[in-house]
């Protein structure tokens, strides 16, 4: 009602159902939330609009069947058939105590009320919310602006004391009185006795004198304790305990039930939520909304809500909003109980869409403006994501050029390595051959060995480079299935790399594999290779000193051919490398043999490797 026609309407008759009752809890917590989001961004801003454009379709549902919203107001609390529908406890941001403190008792909305109208109320309640508590007069705003089809209900009595008080106060100011006309134009001497400024007395009146008394009865029965105190200090005290309650503050007038413990937490609440930034305070107010919200299209729209605003603090570098909305939630589907299952699908959805292509091209966007970014933020925020992240991370580090925010990424990447290496192992990527590179490394290092299985994926790797960081990070490792995918790289199209990979082959002992290894240097493919890798492979046979080993080395030294040809003596040449990596006795005398031969190359390399070769038994 406008102010003059604010009579007592008459309660609404019969039972409320419940899924108007419903409806009705819905549309408060849902202007509630408006009123908090319209307090932290402009109004033309995303976030506003979309809570406006809700607000205006959940009144339009209830308006067309009921005609009416009536919405009572009490302390911290919206009733609607006399029954709660909201409440919020906390005085500094209560939506209900903002319009009981200035005496509003009833809302009325009407069937008619549309989205201009809406925004506008919504918009004179942010800016009265924004004002001094002295200056800020929610009824008086109501009455001035007039709204056509949202009316009110403040008791005539409450404004009359209001203006009753405010008379009051201003007659309580007093002004100096003016002097006789006949004084007007005379010069006044006043002359002060300072010796007797300290001879004055103080009058006091009968109540003054009767709570000094009271005063003293309360101090001296104080001061004695058991039968010896008076009735009359009892009495004293009991009427003096009301008096002495109504001087304190509410909080102070409360009965101290709480420990010390209890009390210093509750401390820590009000202070926590006093410093929450405007951001958090958003957050909190979305995920409590998707937290209360039965319908799912209308938790999937506030889902939505939150996914634009995650992406619009991304744009923006402020990574530690992101991190934070991202725990919410996921605290949020933690405490989900078992029955909440399409609400949990709800919440899953949510964090698989913040690992998505956006996630990144909106970090890719900040790279691209050349902004500071807070590195140590940002893998907050990577770890948090989880496993999803990595690939985020993978593709920002071939973008950056900082060294510490490579560093950093390396860090994330080496501690989800070593949680599960063969994701790390499916990172390493051709177009990547920077990270693909340190990926290697990661997984050679992890501890006990964990990661070099997954090493045997380079070995098709396209990438020539990393092949050959792959063939050196095994070599070193001198692991048995280090040894085995050192021999998937003797079958690479690259001569340099399959001659690295003999190179680095440790010694077996298993007589089968070194059967292997002399059959396929005999065959006719083996012979047509190059001396230098004729000369690996033989040098790793004679490393194994195995007498199969010896024997073939031997035998293939010695072998004289009725035409000689250059494959023929550069097998020869390859043996004297075998035995001299094998460095046993026998392996000496073959090459003393081979120093008296007939052919000059071959004596020359017997001789050279006779001197290479330490003593016999070293």
């Amino acid at each position: 009602m406008a102010p003059a026609d604010r009579s007592q309407p008459a309660a609404d008759g019969g039972a409320t159902e419940p899924v108007r009752l419903e409806k009705a809890r819905d549309i408060l917590h849902t202007l509630a939330n408006t009123v908090s989001a319209m307090k932290i961004f402009p109004s033309d801003h995303s976030t506003v609009r979309h809570f406006v454009d809700t607000l205006d379709q959940k009144f339009k549902e209830f308006l067309a069947p009921y005609q009416k919203l009536q919405v009572g107001i009490e302390e911290y609390s919206f009733t609607h058939a006399g029954r709660p529908v909201y409440t919020d406890e906390l005085t500094i941001k209560s939506l209900p105590f903002f319009f009981f403190k200035d005496g509003l008792h009833i809302l009325y909305f009407y069937q008619g009320l549309d989205k201009q109208e809406i925004s506008d109320f919504m918009e004179l309640i942010k800016v009265e919310s924004q004002k001094p508590p002295e200056d800020s007069d929610i009824v008086a705003a109501l009455w001035e602006r007039d709204f056509p089809n949202i009316q009110y209900y403040a008791p005539d009595e409450y404004l009359e004391n209001r203006i009753l008080a405010e008379s009051h106060d201003a007659r309580s100011v007093q002004t100096v009185p003016d002097l006789p006309a006949e004084l007007d134009h005379e010069t006044i001497e006043v002359r002060i006795d300072t010796s007797k400024l300290s001879q004055g007395r103080i009058e006091l009146s009968p109540e003054d004198r009767e709570e000094a008394r009271i005063g003293a009865l309360g101090t001296d029965a104080e001061s004695r304790t058991g039968p010896e105190a008076s009735p009359q200090a009892d009495a004293a005290r009991d009427t003096a305990a009301p008096r002495e309650a109504a001087r304190k503050s509410p909080a102070a007038a409360m009965d101290p039930t709480f420990s010390a413990g209890e009390l210093q937490e509750l401390e820590t609440l009000v202070r926590t939520n006093r410093t929450m930034s405007p951001e958090e305070e958003f957050i909190n107010l979305m995920v409590e909304l998707i937290f209360l919200e039965s319908d799912a299209g209308s938790c999937r729209t506030s889902l939505d809500v939150l996914v634009a605003y995650h992406l619009e603090r991304l744009e923006r570098g402020d990574f530690q909003t992101a991190v934070l909305i991202i725990a919410k939630v996921q605290e949020l589907r933690d405490h989900l109980k078992a029955g909440d299952g399409d609400k949990a699908a709800l919440l899953d959805s949510f964090l698989n869409k913040i690992v998505s292509a956006k996630t990144f091209d909106a970090v890719k966007t900040l790279l691209e403006k050349k902004q500071a970014v807070n590195w140590a933020a940002l893998l907050d925020f990577f770890k948090l994501l989880g496993p999803p992240a990595l690939a985020l991370a993978a593709d920002l580090f071939e973008i950056v050029a900082s060294g510490e925010a490579r560093h950093k990424i390396l860090e994330l990447l080496r501690e989800h390595g070593s949680l599960d290496p063969g994701l790390l192992a499916r990172l390493a990527d051709s177009t990547r051959p920077g990270l693909s590179n340190e990926i290697v490394g990661i997984l050679a290092g992890l501890p006990d060995n964990r990661g070099v299985a997954h090493l045997a994926s380079f070995v098709s790797f396209q990438n020539r480079d990393v092949r050959m960081t792959a063939i050196q990070a095994l070599g070193r490792t001198r692991q048995e299935v280090a040894n085995r995918i050192l021999m998937g790289f003797l079958n690479d199209p690259d001569e340099e790399l399959r001659i690295q990979a003999a190179m680095k082959l440790s010694p077996i002992e298993e007589t089968s594999r070194i059967q292997h290894f002399v059959r396929e240097a005999s065959s006719r493919e083996f012979r047509a290779k190059s001396l230098k890798e004729k000369e690996a492979v033989l040098a790793f046979l004679g490393r194994t000193r195995s007498p199969a080993a010896l024997e073939f080395l031997s035998r293939t030294l010695f072998r004289s051919a009725l035409f000689p040809s250059r494959q023929a003596l550069e097998m020869r040449i390859a043996a004297v490398s075998g035995l001299e990596s094998m460095g046993t006795a026998e392996a000496a005398r073959a090459l003393e043999k081979g120093a008296l031969g007939r052919t000059k190359r071959i004596r020359e390399a017997c001789a050279a490797a006779l001197i290479r070769m330490p003593p016999a038994g070293a």
